[in-house]
């Protein structure tokens, strides 16, 4: 299920830090547990927040584009797509021609976008499978750009926190992006007081069937394992992880790897923001601020960014 490349960081990543990247967990059959958790959560929490927000503030973010009559909404780590509906339904009623570009490490998510697009909305759909992880994009926003179309990027669902570098990745997004793109970018925003309070949401089965679908993939067995979920204060993230209680054998590829008891495995991060630590990022990642908006209880926060440009 891995190409030779993610192989490699696959296991590099164990023998060099201890982790398992979460971003291989949408891969396969993976995306069927991301989309048990979405279904739970679509309800209520961020997913309603950001929603909200994109809803209120959508006509702002669109006019920053001036006259422009042609957008691709390009969708980063789209899940299933249905966070970016409202800008959708906006510029259908505005009638602006768009296209749908989701970009994600996973042709499953890919797929399960392209689905969920179609059902809604009549426009063309150009899935682009990459780890935007890993570099820049910016041959495919460059060649999106033909014919008088303008970019738009989303990176929505309070994804960056999932990531152990975040200046890397939206490195690479600033890095895809001229001038006149723009990237709105969504965050939950936490009061570290109380995190004991948030702790709780990443545990449960589909939280585990989620994160344990790599391990399970490469032989670590859940039932020899204890789950473990705590805060990182030093690093401001709640940390997900797997306490082997037998020696366990990790085979990746041609490659075996031994896991002693009493190892830990890192399964997944989220990093927690405030609003300042999060505006702090992107502009120390060379990002200006076009629009910033908050949900009432300031439980979320939603920046429409551009790349600053240097004089030379």
């Amino acid at each position: 299920m891995f190409n030779k490349r993610q192989e490699a960081e696959l296991i590099t990543s164990i023998q060099g830090r201890g982790e398992i990247p979460l971003k291989f967990a949408y891969l396969g059959d993976g995306y069927k547990n991301w989309e048990a958790i979405s279904k739970k959560r679509s309800a209520g929490g961020i997913n309603l927040s950001e929603n909200n927000l994109i809803k209120k503030r959508v006509k702002d973010f669109l006019e920053s584009f001036g006259e422009s009559k042609k957008i691709n909404v390009i969708d980063l780590g789209c899940g299933d797509g249905s966070p970016i509906f409202p800008i959708l339904d906006e510029l259908n009623r505005q009638k602006i021609e768009f296209r749908y570009i989701p970009l994600d490490i996973s042709q499953s998510m890919l797929d399960l976008a392209e689905k969920k697009i179609k059902s809604k909305f009549h426009c063309e759909i150009k899935k682009v499978l990459f780890d935007f992880e890993l570099g820049n994009f910016s041959d495919v926003t460059y060649d999106l750009k033909v014919n008088g179309y303008s970019n738009l990027m989303c990176f929505l669902g309070s994804t960056i926190g999932n990531f152990s570098d975040r200046n890397r990745v939206l490195t690479n997004m600033r890095d895809s992006m001229n001038s006149d793109d723009f990237l709105i970018i969504g965050v939950e925003m936490t009061n570290f007081s109380k995190i004991n309070k948030i702790i709780p949401h990443y545990s449960g089965n589909l939280v585990e069937n989620f994160l344990y679908y790599i391990p399970s993939k490469i032989g670590i067995n859940k039932k020899n394992t204890n789950y473990e979920v705590n805060w990182n204060d030093k690093e401001s993230q709640i940390e997900m992880w797997s306490l082997l209680k037998k020696d366990q054998i990790v085979k990746i590829g041609n490659e075996k790897i031994l896991l002693e008891s009493d190892e830990k495995v890192l399964l997944s991060r989220a990093v927690k923001f405030n609003e300042w630590t999060f505006t702090k990022l992107l502009s120390d990642v060379g990002f200006r601020t076009e629009i910033l908006t908050t949900s009432k209880d300031r439980g979320y926060v939603i920046s429409m960014v551009q790349p600053t440009r240097y004089s030379v």
